[in-house]
């Protein structure tokens, strides 16, 4: 039977924290500052305080997970970052003599003590090493907040089966080895906790049995401290397991089967009401397909009544690539690759996909806006690369700016888009949508009703494409429900902020937009013209000096509509370079920005060029630094789970 002192254990802990912070601490000064302490428990999802609160004290965080948010005055809000045991939390606004700058929240079952403001600041006085242990926390967490990218901590998952038929125990040893990819790991249900505590029904125990709920919040809080990523396997139902269960994950995952109905389960809405509330908005949708699946089907009935999921995974049975995916997506440790505009340049896609696939670095999610979108809808597809290649060879076959395509009567466009459309709805049919492909996808539009950019993750995939690679003038605009899109370039041509928010771990960004040299600018299409003596001075100047008129380059029609959509967002491109952790720029200057005869010679050189990227980024090692970061994560074998934490 597990019988630990639960106060004792919490204390020990404290005074642990208290040593670290304070140092050499007499026995006297140690019981002045628990004496002065409040202890306090806190469900997930509860609020520890709010934006705006006065600062009255600062906490210690003892046991459990807290998360501060910023809200600003548009009523959008970042997370700042996490608050682990043994941190404090609240300090900056005693320091400050300031209101609260975030909102804090338990997003599990946590244990905080409270430190009083005006014993704190005396305590500070007394001993520096207090002062200086807060002052660097502080500074540490401002230059976490300073990127662009909140990458979330995770530990818990919660898995809950939307359905008594889903296969929970095959599924459940596969996630877990995709799960021992990164880190040490222990999936457990309400039987492991009955087995392991010698006591039949206690995973099931409410708060209104205080000594053995704290005995379990106690055993499951020492759990995480040996594991990287706990797996609390919940019942298909809404009883207090299943609640704990979702109160201790910073991700739910819900376990469907493509073979079963979509329809929501009776379950669902209260228990996704209560995790709204706590402010879990991370739900992800796991759908499980035979290993025969080509193409997930109809994922948007899935989704009609599910308003709560926030991403959709597909995963196909027996395919271990697909689980450790969702593992990485899952644990917040997923890699993006993002493809920017740059015409028939971009068809250097698929040679960087088949470097990045003989590499061993995995696309977890992909996106990109015009070509980079229908090249990213291409990776999500799941070929293999030398398919991918195919693929796109005999798509672009098709060349949508050939000559048989131009409008008769230029209007609205130079071309009719007849080619295009075919050509996109060749490869992606009219009735895939967005949320059916393999990989996480999404595409950059610009809508001309609300002069802003779109980002699409639902619908056909071909007419999102078709959109985003409308360049005005080239190609007809195309009307969606909520007006009309042209191509996304104008104001994202390389989406890595879009990435970003997405909360990835690693992002990989191909930029095609090279900007000709002045050596190259007739291979780009670009035309010398002269500038005409207009005036007596420039007569006399060519005609009795000898010296020629200025010549200026001018692109051709369709290279200057190009350049100049690329141009329109080109220093937000050069800001998403920067925040890339791996950018791929090959040389394409050579190639006319509709060159779609080149394609070979593309693929090529996006190959050879990522090849030397990934080799560069090994910096002695074997495989691109990408990768190893990802490897660092993996530890050796788990112990056990059983062991008490002493």
């Amino acid at each position: 039977m597990y019988t630990p002192d639960y106060r004792q254990r919490q204390m020990r802990r404290f005074r642990r924290i208290l040593r670290r912070y304070f140092g050499r601490i007499s026995t006297s000064m140690l019981n002045e500052v628990l004496s002065a302490c409040e202890w306090m428990e806190l469900e997930g999802g509860e609020l520890l305080f709010g934006q705006g609160d006065p600062g009255d004290a600062a906490y210690f965080l003892i046991a459990g997970r807290l998360r501060a948010i910023r809200f600003h005055p548009d009523g959008s809000f970042r997370p700042l970052g996490e608050i682990r045991p043994g941190e404090i939390v609240g300090e900056e606004a005693v320091l400050a003599e300031d209101r609260r700058g975030a909102m804090v929240r338990a997003t599990r079952d946590s244990v905080v003590v409270r430190l009083p403001t005006r014993e704190l600041r005396a305590w500070f006085l007394q001993y520096p090493q207090l002062l200086l242990k807060t002052a660097q926390l502080i500074i540490a967490r401002s230059r976490q907040n300073t990127g662009m990218r909140y990458v979330e901590h995770v530990c818990n998952l919660a898995l809950l089966p939307l359905s008594v038929g889903v296969d929970v125990a095959s599924f459940r040893e596969a996630f877990a080895q995709a799960l021992e990819q990164l880190g040490r790991v222990l999936i457990i249900s309400a039987r492991d906790v009955d087995q392991a505590l010698g006591e039949q029904g206690i995973a099931q125990v409410g708060r209104g049995d205080t000594a053995r709920y704290r005995q379990l919040s106690a055993w499951l809080d020492s759990l995480e401290n040996r594991f990287d990523h706990v797996v609390y396997l919940a019942d298909p139902a809404d009883d207090a397991w299943t609640q704990r269960c979702l109160r201790q994950a910073d991700r739910i995952v819900l376990l469907g089967d493509a073979q079963q109905s979509p329809r929501v389960a009776a379950f669902e809405p209260s228990l996704m009401a209560q995790a709204a509330a706590r402010g879990q908005t991370e739900v992800l949708l796991a759908i499980q397909h035979p290993a025969s699946t080509v193409m997930p089907e109809n994922t948007r009935s899935w989704l009609a009544d599910r308003p709560w999921v926030s991403e959709v995974v597909h995963v196909r049975q027996a395919c271990s690539r697909h689980l450790q995916r969702l593992a990485r997506i899952a644990t917040g440790k997923a890699v993006g690759l993002v493809l920017g505009s740059g015409g028939a340049r971009g068809l250097a896609a698929v040679g960087i996909l088949q470097a990045l696939e003989e590499a061993g670095v995995p696309v977890d999610r992909v996106g990109g806006t015009s070509i980079g979108a229908i090249m990213a809808a291409t990776v999500a597809l799941d070929l293999p690369a030398g398919d991918a290649v195919e693929l796109a060879r005999q798509s672009f076959s098709q060349n949508p700016t050939h000559m048989k395509d131009l409008s008769p009567l230029p209007i609205l466009a130079i071309y009719r888009g007849k080619r295009l459309n075919g050509l996109l709805q060749t490869t992606f049919p009219e009735q895939l949508h967005i949320e059916d492909l393999w990989i996480n996808f999404f595409c950059i539009t610009s809508n001309m009703a609300s002069n802003g950019e779109v980002v699409h993750t639902r619908g056909p995939v071909w007419k999102a494409l078709r959109a985003s690679a409308s360049l005005p003038g080239i190609f007809p605009v195309v009307r969606l429900e909520d007006g009309l899109h042209v191509d996304g370039a104008f104001l994202n041509a390389l989406p890595v902020d879009v990435m970003a928010a997405r909360g990835v771990h690693t992002i990989l960004a191909a930029d095609f937009s090279s900007m000709p040299s002045p050596a190259l600018r007739q291979a780009t299409g670009e035309v010398e013209v002269a500038e005409e003596p207009s005036r007596l001075r420039d007569y006399l100047r060519e005609h009795l000096l000898g010296q020629q008129g200025h010549t200026y380059p001018v692109p051709n029609l369709l290279s200057g509509l190009i350049q100049s959509s690329l141009m329109a967002s080109s220093q937000r491109s050069l800001r998403a370079r920067a925040e890339a952790d791996v950018l791929f720029a090959p040389d394409l200057q050579r190639f006319e920005l509709l060159g779609w005869h080149c394609f070979d010679d593309l693929v090529a050189i996006g190959y050879k060029h990522a090849q030397k990227v990934l080799a560069d980024q090994s910096r002695g090692g074997s495989e691109p630094s990408v990768m190893r970061s990802l490897r660092a994560l993996s530890s050796t074998r788990s112990p056990s789970p059983f062991q008490e934490d002493r």
